[in-house]
């Protein structure tokens, strides 16, 4: 009994080695099996894996820009820069600050000129905007500009000095080309475009829309101007509160004739013989309005005018200016 256990344990543990000796070819065979699949993935890992991470990183990166405390430099793409409105052009004649002092504004509009006793074809003028000087220019702004320039001053300032009292008065003695030359000093002076107003602007700042024979209105008032009836003699600006237009401009009828750059044509109808003799002499008329103390009440208006040669030079023909008021178009 004990020899057969012996032998059936003998067979059993041969048995046991054979199986073992036919499974190692399945254990090496799957050990390999294993390392294969081991290198292959590391491989294919670091082959494919690694070359999409930092495409994605790329991509993510410039969506979303990690935070940094310095301020990148950033170049604006051709089609932005092309695309956003051109910035509005600094107008200083627009900007109230830089006009000289003493000047109003004057909101553009139409206007007809002429007819009636000036002898005139009537005409539609389109005016733009622009500012003009509140008053006639002054014999204290105008020396000012003869101390600047050292330009001769008016004939009857006596050794060059205003007459005594008269520094508010409206400078007069002076030639359409005295006051073209007080316009460019006054140019280069602020910087802005000052010139003398065309007729129909000079019109305009005193009526504007209104077909008021005045600034106040359509009935003379001798509390509203001075005038031949009224004694003839010219007058300090500001005095007659009520010789004042739409736009705040005082004393545009009566006091002195005011120079305007229009000249005279050849073919155009002239006030009187003595006019159209200096025109046929071959002279430079320009056009000077609303009136003076000097004529009767009934001549002066707003849209007086007369034809004078531009080297006159009288006492009751002074001039005020206007500033340009450039706007983008």
């Amino acid at each position: 009994m004990t020899e057969k256990k012996e032998q059936i344990i003998q067979t059993v543990q041969a048995a046991t080695a054979q199986d073992d000796l036919r499974l190692l070819p399945f254990a090496v065979a799957g050990l390999i099996c294993f390392t294969i699949a081991v290198v292959l993935g590391t491989g294919s890992w670091f082959i494919f894996g690694s070359r999409n991470r930092p495409k994605l990183q790329a991509t993510a990166e410039t969506n979303f820009p990690v935070a940094t405390t310095e301020k990148p430099e950033i170049t604006p793409k051709t089609e932005d820069a092309t695309a956003l409105p051109p910035a509005a052009e600094t107008n200083p004649v627009n900007n109230a600050a830089t006009l000289p002092e003493g000047v109003v504004e004057v909101a553009g509009g139409e206007i007809a000129i002429g007819g009636g006793e000036t002898k005139q074809p009537i005409k539609r003028e389109i005016v733009r905007n622009f500012s003009i000087a509140e008053t006639e220019v002054t014999n204290s702004q105008y020396a000012e500009f003869i101390r600047e320039t050292n330009h001769a001053a008016p004939s009857d300032w006596k050794d060059g000095q205003i007459p005594k009292g008269r520094e508010n008065f409206p400078v007069t003695n002076v030639s359409f080309r005295d006051a073209q030359s007080f316009c460019e000093w006054l140019t280069k002076k602020t910087g802005l475009p000052v010139r003398l107003p065309t007729e129909a602007e000079w019109e305009f700042a005193a009526r504007g829309t209104t077909t008021n024979k005045y600034p106040w209105g359509n009935e003379w008032k001798k509390e509203a101007g001075n005038s031949k009836e009224t004694g003839g003699q010219v007058s300090e600006v500001k005095r007659f509160t009520q010789n004042r237009s739409p736009f705040g401009a005082y004393d545009m009828a009566g006091n002195v004739w005011e120079w305007t750059q229009d000249k005279v044509g050849k073919n155009e109808e002239v006030t009187d013989e003595e006019v159209k003799s200096a025109l046929e002499k071959g002279q430079v008329l320009r056009i000077v309005k609303g009136g003076s103390s000097l004529i009767p009440a009934a001549q002066i208006s707003a849209q007086a005018r007369y034809e004078i040669p531009e080297n006159s030079k009288v006492p009751s023909v002074g001039f005020r200016y206007v500033v340009e008021r450039r706007t983008a178009q």
